[in-house]
């Protein structure tokens, strides 16, 4: 036999042979494997896309949302009287009932005084709540502006306002009250804020709000 037909018959053979059921198994559970991990990595991809939970979370957790800003904290509690709020200073209890900032003259007219800048006329109720009989002085009185700035009384202004009467010069008798008003002459942009109130020019005083 030819060298040429044995190497035919030789590849026949080979051809022919039964292939071992060993490795027919071996490649069946290859396959099985790679299209179940291609299988399962599809279903994650999908699972992924649609927020569906996947392996390791828990079944029907809803998905984790960021927290909302807190609610807006409640404004803290003002502190102190507001204006036309009663303050005390001794045994005199005081209320601030208007201020008006808009007179550059007062009195009647031929007996006015005007101011270097203009006047600020507070009207003022002032009561004894004590047990005994007391002056009350409106030259011991003093305003503040913003800055702190420190403006005395004009009492001149303050009799013309008060047409004539010294509404805060005399002596209150336990419950008695008075009106009347305080003059002050303060720049012409100055705005006043607070005005200190003294049961006497020694007290230590009170701040009540002019705005």
């Amino acid at each position: 036999m030819s060298h040429d037909l044995r190497q035919q018959r030789r590849r026949q053979e080979r051809a022919t042979r039964p292939v071992s059921p060993a490795k027919v198994s071996v490649a069946i559970l290859v396959s099985i494997v790679a299209v179940v991990a291609l299988f399962a990595a599809g279903i994650a991809a999908q699972q992924f896309s649609s927020g569906v939970p996947v392996a390791g979370e828990a079944a029907g957790t809803a998905p984790a949302v960021a927290p909302r800003n807190a609610a807006t904290s409640p404004s803290p509690k003002k502190t102190g009287p507001a204006f036309g709020d009663p303050v005390r200073d001794g045994q005199f209890e005081f209320t601030v009932t208007r201020v008006d900032c808009s007179k550059t003259t007062v009195g009647l007219e031929h007996l006015k005084r005007t101011a270097v800048g203009r006047f600020c006329v507070i009207s003022l109720t002032v009561r004894n709540f004590g047990d005994d009989s007391k002056y009350f002085v409106g030259q011991a009185q003093t305003a503040y502006d913003g800055s702190e700035t420190a403006y005395d009384s004009d009492e001149l202004a303050g009799l013309y306002a008060n047409r004539g009467v010294e509404a805060f010069v005399q002596k209150l008798a336990p419950g008695e009250k008075v009106t009347g008003k305080l003059v002050f002459d303060v720049p012409k942009k100055t705005v006043l804020t607070t005005l200190e109130l003294h049961d006497s020019p020694l007290s230590g005083g009170v701040r009540a709000p002019l705005r």
